[in-house]
Order: structure tokens, then C-alpha cells, then sequence
């Protein structure tokens, strides 16, 4: 479990901590820490008219200094920090008495203290550029009308949870208001039993997926934030094991859109199995429904961050964790931020859930083509096969990116937005097409099986595809540790694009295959353990932890004493704590948001249904009538 929790630096960066070479950590000695800090607390108490500024000086080269010979040689390798940048947080009013009254000149003040502070400590020159300052009057801001806005509705949706819940206990009230309002009756709702047709395993898997992404987010912005000892976290980033690691890490989204695919594929095809008859308002009605549970939460998140979060991180680390819901906020609601903008993301996470309303679409679309032509089911199966294998080999050719996510430290401390294969290839959905698709074709299998009775047959089969999948899956994420020892050019390269495309798909053929065998293995103790109550739970309000996390996790990590210790204590530390907030604040969402609006929303939608079938009917009948007098009238 120790290893689990510290794997959250790139999915397991501990794993390959250990074993770093002693030869390695003394070229340490002699050089600049990166990080130093003032204590950012004490200078606001010991000074009522305190000034504060980060800025990072950049070391001039000078070949005859030994000292910028040993940085030279570790910027050769574009996993260690970039070593020739000093990141300073100074407590200005410290060193100028008068630094408040002369804000103009703040700039100048840090250059010239920190050019000699370098040049006397080491014997370089240098050149600084303040990112930003501090003083008294940053926390005297008055409050806007977005936080006005923000706090109005937080009041709103408290009292009337409190007052639904008050009328529930008092007056069993039958009223939708009520039902759909109510704690308690939302809260029977979330320890309620699967249906008994569903796979409740999915659910189960689902949950510890986003434990597992909750971590790995938990951990991720150490990268970012002043530590003491960063040899540590270049001994594991140089690490052998590292790209293997890495690779992990890079493709567990594909987890997510396999596990979406299979599950809207089922909850169709179910469908289709009971209603022969086409009706394209099934997709409409399934996509009301979807934006109806998406939208309000999400949108309640985000004026969220657009007003109140810029007050939760204030401080000397503020700059570094920017959000741009306030300029950005349309791209999230159209869900499109995976495609516009994604450089300047409003809550950054937050990409998937563009990405993957967009392959529910696209699912939407093939699915309806399998209901209105059932003929074509065997080819378009084929044609999603050949799309989920040639569409990301074309885009890493074309756009002449690596295979793979690698990892490189300056990318990392940008938060991945500099990183072309990030932007280009991670993030867009037709790029992850695979793992959707082998979800939907998993699903076509499964109901197919039903259908024929031979899951006794069909088990054994799958389980053999299985273990090869898992020995191809292993050996094509066990030559990423090769990939920085081999001279392959990425212009136009076809093994970049063959090898990356086999990768990518192996994770989602491997997840889809696993979920076939345990849907048609029937008992046992693993499908016991992930059919449990707890993670039951923890699923249904998967989605509002997700949407939450962000918020949660960046102003924590805005708020914690620097420079720190990168270390098993703090990381347990930090994880715990955002494990703790992120989920008591998404079963708050939940109950107060998410389900209730669901509830109303769903209901309205049905109403609608119901009426235009009962529309269609009568226009029907009365078409029929017509005809009838008209034909008795001529015969």
C-alpha cells in the first residue's frame, strides 16, 4: 500500500527511487539549490506593509567556470530541472527598508540583490525576471459580482436541501421538489443496490479508477512546487525502469474510454434487443439525459474557479498554478476544451470529459447505424478495428511526434502545455478512438453471447486472447525503456507511428477483454469484492469527485509551507488530505446538485417522450382513419 500511495509522481515515481547511483547524487553537492524561499507567512506578520516577489534568475555560461561546467552537463539531459535557473522567493521588505514605497522600482530591486547575492556565492552572472509580487493590498480586494453570483447560489442550493430534507422527516411529502431535494432520501438513493440485469463489477472498476486518477492528480504538482532535494526526483526520472513507469501512467486514461465505450454500448444494445423499431429519439433522449447530469455540477464548478479560487491560492506559488475559467469557461460548456484553447485550460483535468462526450457521440452515430441496419453490424465492426489502429499511427506520422508520452522535465513544469505530443496526440479524441471502439465492440460480443447461450463456450476463448493480450500489452510497454537509447528520427517515421499505434491499442484491447471475462465468468471473489457496497458508492459520485479535484487539489498545494521535502511522509501527507476534502466536498455536490437536478431533469425528459410518442401514435391513427374513408368513400 506504501508503494501505491507514493506511486502518484507519474503514476509510481518511487518505484525507481531507491536505486539511484551514489556517483550520480555528487554532482549535487557543489551546485545552486534551484529553490529558495523566504517564508512567506512570517514576512506578511512582521511587516505591515510587507512586499514579496518570486523571480528566476537565469545563469550566464561561462566554460571556464568548473561549477557551469557540471550544470552544462546535466541540461544535456532533458529529464534533470533546468539547472541554470534559480527560482527565489524573497521577503523584499527584509533587505529594503523602504521596498513598499517604491513599488515601481521592485524589479530592479530584486535584480540587483540577487545578481550579486549569485555572483558572490558562485562566481556567475546572471540575469533575473521577477514573475510576480505580493503586498498588502493584493488581499484587500473588494468582491466582485461573480463572487457575489457564486455565493448566492451556494446559499440557495444549502437552504433548499435544508428545507426539502426539513419537509421529508416532517411531512413524507410525495412532492417532486421534496424527492428531488431531499438529503436523505438522496442519500438512500446512493446506498441502493445495482439493478439486478447490470454488471455492478463495472461500476466497482469505475470507482477504483478514479481512486487511482484521484491519486496520481494528488501527486502530480510536486513536479511544480519548491523542494529541497530535487536530485531525488531526477535519480528517479533517470531511472531505467522510468519510461516503463511512465508509459503506465500515459495510457490509464484509455481505462476511462474502454470502460464508457463497453457500457453505453450494452445499455444500447439492450435496448435495441427489446425495441426492434427505430426511433432516433433514443439518441436524443440519451443525450439529454447525459448533459443533464454533466452540465449543472460541472457549471457550478467552474464559476467556482472563475471567481472564489483565485482567493483560495493566494500566495508566493499562485502564479504557478493559473486557471483561466474566467476567459475559457465556453470551451468547457460546449465541450470542446480538448480541441480550443488547450494551452490556457479551465480546470485542466477536465479535457476528458470533453474528449469522451465527443466519442459518445461518435458511438452515438455507429450505434444507430447498427440498429438501423443490423446487417452491417460484422463490417462495422471491421471499420473500427482498422480506424482505431490507423488513425493514431497517421497523426504521430503527419505530425512527426514521439510513439509515446515522454517524459521530459521542462514540459512537466509547464504543466504538459508546451508538450507537442500532449496537445497534438494525448489530448483530441480521435486519438483515443481505440479504447471507445474496442468498449463498443466488447459490448456487441457480450450481447451476442447472451443471446446464443454459449458463454460456457466463449469464456475459455477469451481467457486465452486475454493472457496473449497481457504478454503483447507487457512487451510493448517494456520497450519504452529502450526508447531513449535508440536514434530513431520522429520526422515522417513509420516506426514511431506503427509502434505508438500498437501501443496505444493494446491498453484497450486488454481492458476490453478483461471486462468480457468477467462479465461471463459469473461468480467470484474479485467480481464479490468490486460488486461491493463501498465502491457502489464511491461510483456514483465518481463524477463530481473528478470535476471537483482540481479545485481542491491546486489550492492545497497553494497553501503549503515551501520550500518542502520531497518524501514518502509528505506525499502521504498531501494525498490524504486531498483524498479527504475532494471526496467530502463531491458528496456534498452530489447530494446538493447533481442528484437532484438529475432527478427533476430525467423526469422532465421522460414526460416529453411520452408525449411525443403518444403524439406519433395519434398522428398515426388519425393518418390510418383518413386512409380507411377515403378508400370506403371511392369503393
Amino acid at each position: 500500500m506504501y508503494l501505491a500511495v507514493r506511486s502518484g509522481l507519474v503514476l509510481s515515481v518511487a518505484l525507481c527511487g531507491a536505486l539511484c547511483d551514489q556517483q550520480y547524487l555528487e554532482s549535487y553537492v557543489k551546485l545552486p539549490r534551484i529553490y529558495e524561499y523566504d517564508d512567506f507567512y512570517t514576512c506578511r506578520q512582521r511587516h505591515t506593509n510587507f512586499v514579496y516577489c518570486v523571480s528566476v534568475s537565469t545563469l550566464q555560461a561561462d566554460t571556464s567556470n568548473e561549477l557551469w561546467q557540471n550544470i552544462s552537463r546535466l541540461l544535456s539531459n532533458r529529464r534533470n530541472f533546468r539547472h541554470d535557473q534559480l527560482e527565489r522567493g524573497l521577503c523584499l521588505s527584509n533587505y529594503y527598508a523602504g521596498a513598499a514605497h517604491d513599488l515601481q522600482h521592485t524589479a530592479k530591486l530584486v535584480d540587483t540583490y540577487l545578481n550579486h547575492k549569485i555572483y558572490d556565492q558562485y562566481g556567475l552572472q546572471s540575469h533575473t525576471t521577477t514573475e510576480s509580487c505580493w503586498t498588502r493590498a493584493n488581499f484587500e480586494q473588494r468582491r466582485t459580482f461573480g463572487d457575489y453570483i457564486f455565493g448566492c447560489l451556494t446559499l440557495i442550493l444549502l437552504l433548499t436541501a435544508l428545507c426539502a430534507t426539513w419537509s421529508d422527516f416532517n411531512d413524507r411529502s410525495d412532492d417532486l421538489f421534496v424527492e428531488a431535494f431531499s438529503i436523505r432520501r438522496n442519500i438512500q438513493r446512493l446506498l441502493k443496490a445495482p439493478k439486478p440485469n447490470a454488471l455492478p463489477f463495472l461500476e466497482g472498476l469505475r470507482a477504483l479508477g478514479t481512486l487511482t486518477i484521484l491519486i496520481v492528480h494528488s501527486q502530480l504538482p510536486m513536479i511544480r512546487m519548491p523542494v529541497w532535494n530535487t536530485e531525488d526526483l531526477e535519480a528517479q526520472a533517470n531511472h531505467f525502469i522510468f519510461p516503463l513507469v511512465n508509459s503506465g501512467n500515459t495510457h490509464m486514461i484509455q481505462f476511462f474510454f474502454t470502460l464508457g465505450g463497453m457500457v453505453f454500448g450494452i445499455s444500447c444494445l439492450r435496448h435495441f434487443e427489446r425495441s426492434p423499431s427505430f426511433s432516433f429519439m433514443y439518441f436524443l433522449d440519451k443525450l439529454l439525459r447525459r448533459l443533464v447530469r454533466l452540465l449543472p455540477a460541472y457549471a457550478f464548478i467552474i464559476i467556482y474557479q472563475a471567481t472564489w479560487y483565485k482567493r483560495v491560492k493566494q500566495g508566493p506559488l499562485e502564479y504557478k498554478f493559473n486557471d483561466f475559467c474566467l476567459e475559457n469557461w465556453w470551451t468547457n460548456m460546449l465541450f470542446v476544451n480538448n480541441y480550443i484553447h488547450t494551452t490556457q485550460p479551465c480546470l485542466q483535468f477536465s479535457w476528458y470529459l470533453g474528449a469522451d462526450f465527443q466519442l459518445f457521440l461518435i458511438g452515438s452515430a455507429l450505434l444507430l447505424l447498427v440498429w438501423k441496419f443490423p446487417s452491417i453490424k460484422r463490417w462495422l465492426v471491421r471499420f473500427m478495428i482498422a480506424v482505431a489502429l490507423f488513425l493514431p499511427a497517421y497523426i504521430i506520422y503527419t505530425a512527426s511526434t514521439a510513439a509515446t508520452m515522454t517524459f521530459d522535465m521542462r514540459h512537466a513544469l509547464a504543466e504538459l502545455r508546451t508538450y507537442d505530443h500532449f496537445l497534438k496526440y494525448y489530448l483530441p479524441s480521435h486519438t483515443n478512438l481505440s479504447g471507445y471502439f474496442f468498449g463498443i465492440i466488447a459490448a456487441m460480443y457480450y450481447r451476442s453471447v447472451l443471446a446464443s447461450g454459449s458463454q460456457a463456450q466463449s469464456l475459455p476463448v477469451l481467457q486465452k486472447w486475454l493472457s496473449i493480450s497481457f504478454v503483447a500489452l507487457f512487451g510493448l510497454n517494456a520497450f519504452t525503456t529502450l526508447l531513449p537509447f535508440l536514434n530513431v528520427d520522429k520526422q515522417n517515421s513509420i516506426f514511431h507511428a506503427i509502434y505508438g499505434s500498437l501501443l496505444k491499442s493494446s491498453w484497450g484491447c486488454s481492458y476490453s477483454l478483461l471486462f468480457l471475462v468477467f462479465a461471463l465468468k459469473g461468480k467470484s471473489r474479485v467480481l464479490d469484492v468490486l460488486s461491493h457496497g463501498v465502491l457502489q458508492f464511491f461510483a456514483k459520485i465518481s463524477y463530481c469527485v473528478y470535476v471537483v479535484q482540481y479545485s481542491v487539489i491546486y489550492g492545497l498545494y497553494t497553501n503549503f509551507p515551501i520550500p518542502i521535502v520531497y518524501g514518502g511522509f509528505n506525499l502521504i501527507l498531501i494525498t490524504s488530505a486531498s483524498l479527504l476534502i475532494t471526496v467530502t466536498c463531491a458528496l456534498l455536490l452530489y447530494l446538493a446538485l447533481e442528484a437532484p437536478v438529475a432527478l427533476i431533469g430525467n423526469k422532465w425528459i421522460a414526460i416529453k417522450s411520452k408525449l411525443n410518442i403518444e403524439n406519433f401514435y395519434k398522428c398515426v391513427i388519425g393518418q390510418h382513419l383518413i386512409t380507411s374513408v377515403v378508400y370506403e368513400h371511392y369503393q
